[in-house]
């Protein structure tokens, strides 16, 4: 069978032309044998038809692509290149798609789509840069990519042309080419040059475009824009530009075709007259300029709009406000200027029309207006407007102008203003754009007319085809040349393609005594006429093969073009190609008093494409454009033609072109009437035959238009041969295997260096012998698994019935066995039932009687009890009136015996009282009395000074604790036995890891026994819950019995203390009352006994004997005894009772007093004992030895100074060196709390910076590791030492303290016996006692009493308060012991060494306060070095936030000094260098560092600021450290502005290297199929090296990729970085993945296909679990849900009834993504193919939801996107006074810690 057999056969799809549809679309219904005249087809729209065929097969009909074909990017990669194919790509991927970009080789076809596009935004224009053509889908941005990139690559010149006919799109072509340009070669410097760039599109745009039937922006003129773009350290920047105009429409200015209209600045400058009343303009309706095309608007365009945007465009480009206003007023004239009425002239004195004048009236208002906006005189513009002047040898005569000749020399002026104004706006372009810099190389973008045919064409239209003619030429030298360029390059034999050469038709135009040359003839004629030059031209060109005369007439012609026939009409020709003006009305103008109207009547009509743009200047306000030739006066009679001008115009443009490398871009028009997406085929076909792609296409298929790159070839082709001829090492071999053995043809194909080439036509073979072979197979494997179904049901039912009959047959075995076990089971029932019956009968009975019973025995106990109830209540009353009886007579008689007994005892008494009187008198008696009581008190004083040599003898005993010392470092040689005991540690750990295993033997033997044991288990179990239920209950029973007897004995006792406290009270207070009233009165006594004393001492003995015996007689004996006796007994008596009562109450309010104060004593005592106890079992060691040594020393002190606290107390010291004392005492303290909070910052940092060492990055070699160990064991024997040493002192301490408590409780108990003595010796008085002696010496010995009491009780309050502070402190001592303690230990786990640790230094300086002193002159120094020496590896080693920490401290340096200066020099600079650092390139870690260095500043000056939300975790100590002078509010809104820059600029140098990394590990990165490139993604062959995969040895992307995120996580984690803050950083590069993914996908329709779902659906996974795996929140992913909907999109089922599921699917994804996907979907083989309705119902369900985002237009990602960033408030401990100054950072001499 041959190969056209084989391809046309039964069911093959073939095109057939159609009248209408050009092509259309057929299935062949019969198989094709060689031979056959005809084939029988069905077209598609179900007719029938027969084909006739030539006997040879020579016109078979055009075959249809294989379906994976359909919808290239590229039309060149079609395996049949033929029209039909070309057109149905087209009209695929433009119509079904809505994709409006294909290749065509190096053409790229751009199709209007007259809808707004979501393709030029910003977030297109970044995924486009760096890719090159292929990669992603055509578009025009990849065309400047691919042209920007070479000129980086190379230096050298390109261009890109944009082609084809009014309306189809080329000026937003060329403006989108020159957007991306300036976007990508943008600078940052002040000229903003992409600005001026893009802003000369709107300027160029309202002068020069205008709205046509074909098109509302329509270009009239030719535009070549060279962008200049000058070599910056390798990267090219857009330095400026020129723009090159030529051959503007002018005609336009002054007539417009039906429903045209004139240029849009007219339209515009009458939408903003509002803005200059003075021009005294009104609706474009009024001015016969603007109304000829009765279409004065555009729709959907505002013109007001637009000439804000063009007049803001101006003032971009250097307009002054004055060139405006004077611009505007010269299109204003021009307007007016059309109004001017031009009219018949009648002969003077009558009606008689003169034809041969016309007349202007003198009141035209139009004609004043003109004049005064052109400023000229009025009256000579309308004299030359209807006059003339010619010129003679001698005179000049003038002539009268007709009036079509007026109306022709006005509209000449109109068009002669325009085109001067129109270039005088392109020089100061020039000007504006061009900065004068030396030009390095350019990129030129061509916007010129497309080929235009017309039903009357004429000069312009000739013009315009002509320039295209020529660049049809260059075009195909050009693709001719790649082509053969491409064979070479890939080392294949070839030979020479013919292709089409236009050279004839331009030689016609161009030639001698061609077009152009006889029309500049005639033009120099005087009577010269387009008729004439008619007959001219059929009479010399006809002898051109591509001219045609007319059938009929002499007033056209016709040119063969490469696109097609135009017929050209000659009037008008002449004119135009003149294009000449009054001389005399061009002097008006320029002696006009308006400099711009001056400016632009002198300039000179010149070749701007062939003037270097750095040529033009500017002298004294006027453009002079240097031309690179002799310049020509206009007057002159040799001016040149236009025609001239316009041929050496484009010969400059094609050799300019010719000296860059081309890109070319066709635009297509699909419709005339410019409705979206609609399809014109035969309109469409014109064109493309027009603009050169068909012949692309032609010259591709000349040769080897089909070309695959070796992987991509295997990979699809592989089942094609036989695995024998496969060899996967060499896939050059395998698939010149595989070609072979289906092509024979060796001309057919050709084998390249990387690629294999093969003629139009054979891909589609190979893909039908594909298909064939994969259906063989299909079948193949579809019988195998069919017959395998059946057998498998066929099994599956065997089974089933065996399966029924075995239990069909144990059914009824067990319903026989079922009915033996009823009967007998009906046997057993009646047994135990009958049972039952009968012990319940029994069972009542018995019951019965027992309750009877039990009710008689009760009746009878109870009669009984209350007989015995009745008689014990009868004896009790007997006993109680019995009772009370003997009791009243007994009260009775003793009342009469102790009436009688007081009689007695007074008598006794009065006589007694006597005797003692006189006795008292006698002074023997008093001293006998004395004696004993001042032997005691020399006792007494005796004791104390033994105690006295007592406590010097306990200060002696403090010298032997250097012996202790000693004993001490005894102990510390069994740290030596230590290591040996270590040894025998280990020997035992080897033996019980051998028992353990012997253990575990037995245990597995324990657990077998355990398994049998557990059924008895169960049941005790049961057992047991039943017991403790029960147990619970009687438990619950009995707490509450307790509580009840607790409420009652806690209420009894509470009413017993208040009962005693209320006596108690009530017994002190009246003591009190008493010991006043005794006071007063003893003092009055003592008071008259000194002067009674004083008064006998003066008057001597002797007078007191005389004066004696004369009282004597002066008085009556008897009186004078009695009344002595009687007052004597009264005093005594009344004092007698006093004291005694005195003395007991005050004896008895003492015992109380020290009762009490004994038992706090020993409370105290037992306390002290219980601390001292716990510090004692304390043997954790410390961690510094010199810090044991001080407090060693300090125990000492403190032991001395309590010494000197008893001895003073002992001595009456006063109460102010007590609190001296305790004020030591208490500053002691702070020093001690302050040196272990020192420490534990040191232990703080060096846990820190121990954590902040990855132990993977620590390399250690085995001597370091040795001497750490070395010195490990060493620190560990100084700690058991020094725990010795501090146990030693303790124990020393407690002893000291009882010896002491115990002194205490013996002076106690000997002064009650003295004060017991005392009292007994004052009641028991002698019996030769003088009355009058007692009485003093009573008196006396009181008041000494007293005094001492109260000096007792004076200090024993002060040794109480002594002894509560003694307490306190050591309280504080024994806590921060233990802090010190715990933190050493957490130390000792934490790491080897205190080496490794922080770098704050330890050294306490004399009172901190977290101030950082520093001069201003030394800011810069400071932080240059502070930023200098901030290396990651310094930083590592600090504590996280240091810098900040210092620059807090400095702050608050000048806050104390309120130096306001120095505190905003000092943050304006440390912005100032952060923001230098974060600008310029620096590594990730250095921003890193200042980011978490700015946001610990931030939170510093919020926590130690003055708002209440910030301060409330503060310290007291951390409050008053707080600023106070300063209000930092707005530095802390600009560091938060710098925390934020320096977040985005991190996140920007993140992207930048994760960038490259992201298609390849998510698009690419397949693990089924590593090493190969996917399906589909075979790339074009351009001028940019495709940027290759990841090698192999580098291993997967996705692991490249997550490597790159874990490095930067453990940046962020070493430097302090909070979690926070890290996962925000992580939530944006997981967006920025997730954007740059997916915009990939969303510009690469070629692999949106399941299997690409797959790949992104496990490399995303991936991600996300080395998300979890660092333990960060799910938020953190929410980034990705994009990617895995597409991804889960991609492998949905794509049906109608699936498109709410689809819409359920996609939340996060807008309705231009989702429609994206679906119509770049590439479908499988076998995958059903997506109807229309599936799309438009999906599109109507998208549609409807309520989203901002589903409603989007945009599909792409905004990459740039950055999520704010959250500065979260975090509380920070870290006391300012802990923090030292490192040497390592040589800021010693700058700053100083105060």
């Amino acid at each position: 069978m041959s190969s056209e057999e084989m391809l046309y056969a039964k069911g093959a799809k073939i095109w057939v032309t159609h009248a209408e549809q050009v092509w259309e679309s057929a299935t062949l219904e019969e198989s094709y044998h060689k031979g056959a005249g005809f084939l029988k087809i069905c077209t598609e729209s179900g007719s029938l038809k027969e084909f006739k065929l030539k006997s040879d097969g020579s016109n078979l009909p055009p075959l249809r692509n294989p379906a994976i074909l359909v919808g290239q990017n590229d039309l060149t990669t079609l395996s049949y290149l033929h029209e039909p194919g070309v057109l149905y790509n087209l009209r695929v991927r433009f119509c079904e798609r809505q994709i409006i970009y294909t290749y065509c080789g190096i053409i790229l076809v751009a199709i209007n789509p007259y809808a707004e596009m979501p393709l030029y935004g910003p977030s297109i224009i970044r995924a486009y840069r760096g890719q090159s053509m292929g990669d992603l889908e055509p578009h025009i941005f990849a065309l400047a990519e691919e042209a920007y990139t070479k000129l980086e690559r190379e230096n050298c010149n390109l261009s890109i042309i944009v082609s084809g006919e009014s309306g189809a799109g080329k000026t937003v072509s060329a403006k989108y080419a020159m957007r991306y340009f300036a976007a990508v070669g943008g600078s940052e410097s002040e000229t903003q040059v992409e600005r001026k760039v893009l802003a000369s599109s709107p300027i160029m745009e309202a002068f020069g475009n205008a709205k046509t039937t074909r098109n509302d922006n329509s270009s009239r003129f030719g535009k070549f824009t060279k962008l200049l773009f000058k070599n910056q350290m390798g990267v090219m920047y857009l330095q400026g530009a020129t723009v090159h105009t030529y051959l503007l429409e002018k005609s336009r200015v002054v007539y417009q075709a039906q429903g045209e209209r004139n240029y849009h600045i007219f339209y515009q400058l009458c939408a903003a007259r509002a803005k200059y009343p003075e021009l005294l303009l009104d609706h474009q309706d009024k001015f016969q300029f603007l109304n000829m095309g009765g279409a004065p608007d555009i729709e959907r365009v505002s013109d007001a709009d637009q000439f804000n945007e063009t007049a803001q465009a101006m003032t971009v480009l250097g307009f002054s406000f004055q060139q405006i206003a004077e611009i505007v007023k010269i299109l204003a004239g021009i307007l007016h200027l059309g109004n001017i009425e031009v009219a018949k002239k009648y002969t003077e004195g009558g009606d008689e029309e003169d034809s041969d004048s016309c007349e202007i009236s003198h009141n035209d208002i139009h004609l004043q207006i003109t004049g005064d906006l052109l400023r000229v005189k009025t009256e000579d513009l309308r004299r030359w407007l209807v006059m003339r002047q010619i010129e003679s040898v001698n005179e000049h005569v003038l002539i009268p102008n007709s009036v079509e000749a007026g109306q022709a020399a006005r509209d000449a002026l109109a068009k002669h203003i325009y085109a001067k104004l129109f270039q005088y706006i392109g020089g100061v372009l020039n000007k504006s754009l061009n900065n004068g810099s030396k030009q390095c190389s350019f990129i030129g973008v061509l916007d010129i007319y497309g080929f235009e045919t017309f039903e009357v064409n004429s000069f312009e239209q000739f013009c315009i085809n002509y320039a295209n003619e020529k660049l049809q030429q260059q075009f195909n030298q050009h693709v001719f040349k790649l082509e053969q360029e491409e064979y070479l390059k890939e080392g294949i034999t070839w030979t020479m393609i013919d292709f089409y050469d236009n050279q004839p038709c331009i030689d016609l135009i161009e030639s001698r005594l061609g077009v152009l040359d006889l029309l500049d003839e005639e033009c120099r004629m005087p009577k010269g006429s387009d008729e004439s030059w008619a007959g001219k031209l059929i009479a010399k060109c006809s002898k051109f093969p591509h001219f045609e005369k007319p059938r009929f007439g002499t007033t056209s012609f016709f040119i063969k073009h490469f696109s097609d026939t135009v017929e050209y009409d000659v009037y008008g020709f002449l004119e135009k190609n003149r294009d000449t003006v009054s001389k005399e009305l061009t002097s008006v103008l320029a002696m006009s008093s308006m400099s711009l109207v001056k400016q632009v009547m002198a300039l000179e009509d010149i070749d701007t494409l062939g003037v270097d743009a750095n040529t033009t200047s500017t002298l004294g306000g006027r453009v002079v454009i240097s031309a690179g030739r002799k310049q020509v006066v206009p007057s002159k009679q040799h001016k040149k033609t236009v025609g001239s001008q316009f041929q050496e115009s484009l010969a400059s443009l094609i050799s300019t072109l010719h000296a860059t490398t081309p890109h070319y871009v066709r635009c297509i028009k699909p419709n005339d009437e410019k409705i979206a997406f609609k399809w014109e085929t035969a309109k469409i076909v014109q064109q493309l035959r027009a603009c050169g792609v068909l012949e692309t296409v032609r010259i591709s298929a000349a040769g080897f238009p089909s070309r695959w790159l070796y992987p991509d070839f295997y990979m699809r082709y592989q089942l094609l041969a036989h695995r024998s001829k496969i060899d996967k090492n060499d896939l050059k071999q395998s698939c010149r295997n595989i070609v072979y053995k289906w092509i024979e043809d060796e001309d057919k194909s050709r084998f390249g260096n990387t690629q294999i080439f093969f003629r139009a036509g054979q891909v589609a073979f190979l893909e039908q012998v594909r298909a064939n072979l994969r259906k063989k197979y299909i079948t193949i494997v579809q019988a195998v698994v069919r017959r395998f179904i059946h057998r498998r049901r066929y099994l599956r039912l065997k089974m089933v019935i065996c399966g029924i009959q075995r239990y069909a047959r144990g059914f009824m075995a067990r319903d026989r066995v079922q009915k033996m076990r009823e009967v007998r089971a009906a046997l057993i029932l009646s047994k135990y039932a009958k049972g039952w019956l009968c012990r319940r009968r029994y069972l009542r009975l018995r019951h019965s009687i027992a309750g009877i019973q039990t009710y008689a025995r009760g009746m009878m106990a109870r009669s009984k009890f209350y007989a015995l109830r009745d008689h014990y209540r009868a004896v009790q009353i007997q006993r109680f009136v019995r009772g009370v009886l003997a009791r009243r007579a007994y009260q009775h008689k003793r009342r009469n015996i102790i009436i009688c007994q007081a009689a007695v005892r007074r008598f006794l008494a009065r006589r007694k009282f006597k005797r003692m009187k006189a006795e008292a008198k006698t002074i023997s008696h008093m001293a006998n009395k004395y004696m004993g009581l001042e032997n005691k008190i020399i006792s007494m004083q005796q004791r104390i000074d033994e105690l006295n040599r007592d406590n010097s003898n306990l200060k002696l005993k403090t010298s032997e604790i250097s012996v202790l010392k000693m004993k001490l470092e005894m102990k510390k040689n069994l740290e030596g036995e230590f290591k040996n005991v270590k040894a025998a540690c280990t020997d035992k750990d080897m033996l019980i890891a051998a028992l353990n295993k012997q253990l575990e033997a037995e245990r597995d033997e324990k657990m077998q026994l355990l398994e049998e044991n557990g059924h008895s288990q169960e049941e005790w179990l049961s057992q047991k819950q039943t017991y403790c239920l029960a147990n619970a209950e009687l438990r619950r029973q009995v707490d509450e019995m307790i509580e009840m007897a607790k409420n009652t004995e806690a209420k009894e006792r509470d009413q017993n203390v208040r009962m005693l406290a209320e006596i108690d009270n009530n017994e002190l207070n009246e003591a009190y009352q008493r010991a006043i009233k005794d006071k007063e009165v003893f003092e009055s006594e003592n008071y008259q006994l000194k002067e009674e004393l004083s008064r006998l001492q003066q008057n001597g003995v002797y007078s007191l004997r005389t004066r004696s015996a004369s009282n004597a007689s002066s008085q009556n004996e008897e009186d004078v005894g009695y009344a002595s006796a009687k007052n004597t007994l009264d005093i005594n008596r009344t004092a007698d009772l006093q004291s005694k009562s005195h003395t007991y109450v005050d004896c008895s309010s003492l015992v109380v007093k020290l009762r009490s104060i004994l038992e706090e004593e020993k409370s105290k005592h037992k306390i002290l004992q219980e601390q001292y106890i716990k510090l004692a079992s304390r043997n954790k060691p410390t961690e510094d030895s010199f810090r044991v040594s001080e407090l060693e020393v300090e125990n000492e002190k403190l032991r001395n100074e309590h010494d000197q606290l008893r001895t003073s107390i002992k001595h009456g010291v006063e109460i102010n060196e007590l609190n001296a004392q305790h004020a030591a005492l208490q500053d002691e303290v702070r020093r001690r709390r302050d040196e272990c909070i020192q420490l534990k910052a040191v232990l703080q940092q060096q846990n820190q910076a121990l954590r902040s060492f990855d132990p993977e990055s620590m390399h250690l070699r085995g001597s370091d590791v040795h001497e750490l160990l070395e010195a490990f064991q060493s620190q560990k024997l100084v700690n058991r030492q020094l725990e010795d040493e501090l146990k030693a002192i303790t124990e020393e301490h407690n002893s000291k303290l009882v010896e002491m408590t115990q002194e205490i409780e013996r002076l106690r108990n000997e002064q009650d016996e003295l004060q017991q003595v005392i009292f007994e010796s004052i009641d028991t008085p002698e019996d030769a006692a003088n009355v009058d002696t007692f009485k003093q010496n009573d008196r006396y010995l009181r008041r000494e009493l007293q005094k001492s009491v109260a000096q007792f009780l004076l200090v024993q309050e002060e040794l109480k308060l002594a002894n509560a502070k003694l307490q306190a402190y050591r309280q504080n001592g024994g806590q921060l012991e233990h802090k010190l303690e715990v933190e050493m230990s957490r130390s000792k786990g934490s790491g080897l060494s205190n080496d490794v640790g922080a770098n704050v230094a330890k050294q306490k300086s004399q009172n901190p306060q977290g101030l950082m002193k520093f001069h201003s002159i030394d800011l810069d120094k400071i932080l240059q070095r502070l930023l200098s020496t901030m290396t990651p590896r310094t930083v590592v080693g600090l504590l996280p936030g240091f810098p900040a920490y210092l620059i807090f401290m400095c702050i608050r340096y000048t806050d104390l000094t309120n130096a306001d200066d120095d505190v905003r020099e000092l943050l304006s600079k440390f912005v100032i260098q952060i923001k230098k650092m974060h600008r310029n390139p620096h590594p990730i870690e250095n921003r890193v560092i200042w980011l978490v260095n700015s946001i610990t500043l931030l939170n510093l000056l919020k926590q130690y600021g003055d708002v209440d939300e910030y301060v409330k975790q503060n310290t007291e100590k951390q409050n008053q450290q707080q600023l106070k002078n300063f209000n930092l509010f707005e530095y802390r809104r600009v560091i938060l502005d710098l925390i934020v820059n320096l977040y985005q600029a991190l996140i920007m140098q993140i992207q930048g290297l994760l960038d490259p990394k992201i298609v390849p590990a998510i698009l690419k990165n397949d693990e089924i199929q590593r090493g190969r490139q996917p399906h589909g993604m075979r790339g074009r062959t351009t001028s940019i090296g495709a940027r290759s995969s990841p090698e192999p040895g580098e291993g997967p992307a996705w692991k490249q990729l997550i490597g790159q995120l874990e490095h930067f996580y453990k940046q962020l984690q070493h430097f302090g970085l909070d979690n926070c803050y890290a996962e925000q950083i992580f939530s944006q590069l997981l967006y920025f993945i997730c954007a740059v993914a997916l915009n990939c996908l969303m510009l690469r329709g070629d692999i949106c296909m399941w299997e690409t779902g797959m790949v992104i659906r496990y490399n995303i996974g991936c991600i996300e679990d080395w998300v979890r795996s660092k333990k960060m929140s799910n938020e953190v992913l929410v980034s990705l849900s994009p990617l895995n909907q597409v991804s889960q999109l991609l492998q949905s089922r794509k049906s109608e009834q699936d498109v709410q599921t689809i819409c359920d699917l996609c939340t996060s994804l807008s309705t231009a993504q989702v429609l994206k996907v679906m119509k770049s979907y590439k479908l499988d083989d076998y995958e059903n193919e997506m109807t229309n309705v599936f799309l438009e119902k999906l599109t109507k369900e998208l549609n409807a939801r309520q989203t901002q985002k589903s409603n989007s237009d945009e599909f792409t990602m905004d990459q740039k996107f950055i999520q704010p960033f959250r500065v979260v408030f975090k509380y920070s401990d870290i006391k300012l006074e802990d923090i030292e100054l490192p040497s390592h950072l040589n800021l010693d001499e700058f700053l100083e810690k105060i």
